[in-house]
């Protein structure tokens, strides 16, 4: 299995060196390119994913991946748009992509490539994970708080570390669904909100404020 690689396009000097840095722990190699140059780049094959900086113009640079998605380029696309952009702001169909606000931290810009070269794994290049006095240990499952260990359901686990590796990030209950329950479940939405409950009584009141609730959209996790 090859090693993955992305594709980072920019006019910017700065914003190069920045995604470079967001990306830098994962297990990925990197190549970088101006903006002109992502079609001719895509087409030479080899990128897993291709990250963006779209600034006010991401139908631009959404066009050309579709057209090298139509010439059987399979890559990911991440783009870093202006949100002066989001309301014309439409995602490729045939290609798995997802977007991001310039201006946001790393840490959300690994988690997006993250998710879309490893769908289905969120791999981390850290195992454990440690918010204030809490320990989430990804390859043993096991969550705790101090030295007290948190007892949660599947479901329950499966929905806090989504949203904990995903933060800073808006998701409504249907995505949650489809992204935690899976695609094939039958239940009504309002089990998000159950759950969501549950996994803040026992988180406890210091980290569960995390976890915060946006009004008629759904939920949040406030790195």
């Amino acid at each position: 299995m090859h090693m993955k690689t992305a594709l980072l396009a920019s006019d910017d000097v700065h914003s190069l060196a920045w995604m470079q840095e967001a990306i830098a722990p994962l297990d990925i190699s990197v190549t970088t390119c101006r903006l002109a140059d992502v079609g001719p780049a895509l087409s030479a094959g080899g990128i897993d994913v291709v990250v963006i900086d779209a600034g006010r113009s991401p139908e631009v640079f959404t066009s050309v991946v579709e057209r090298s998605a139509s010439e059987g380029c399979e890559t990911r696309l991440v783009l870093l748009v202006e949100r002066e952009a989001l309301g014309n702001l439409r995602l490729p169909v045939r290609v798995p992509s997802d977007f991001m606000v310039r201006g946001g931290v790393a840490g959300e810009l690994a988690a997006r490539v993250r998710a879309l070269v490893w769908p289905g794994e969120e791999r981390l290049s850290r195992e454990v994970l440690r918010v204030e006095d809490l320990t989430v240990d990804l390859a043993t499952y096991q969550v705790r708080i101090g030295t007290q260990p948190v007892e949660f359901t599947y479901l329950e686990y499966a929905l806090f570390v989504f949203m904990l590796t995903h933060p800073n990030r808006v998701y409504s209950r249907e995505v949650l669904l489809k992204r935690v329950w899976g695609t094939d479940y039958l239940g009504g939405a309002r089990t998000v909100d159950v759950h969501v409950r549950r996994v803040r009584a026992k988180l406890g009141p210091e980290v569960a404020r995390r976890l915060e609730t946006v009004r008629n959209v759904g939920y949040l996790w406030r790195a």
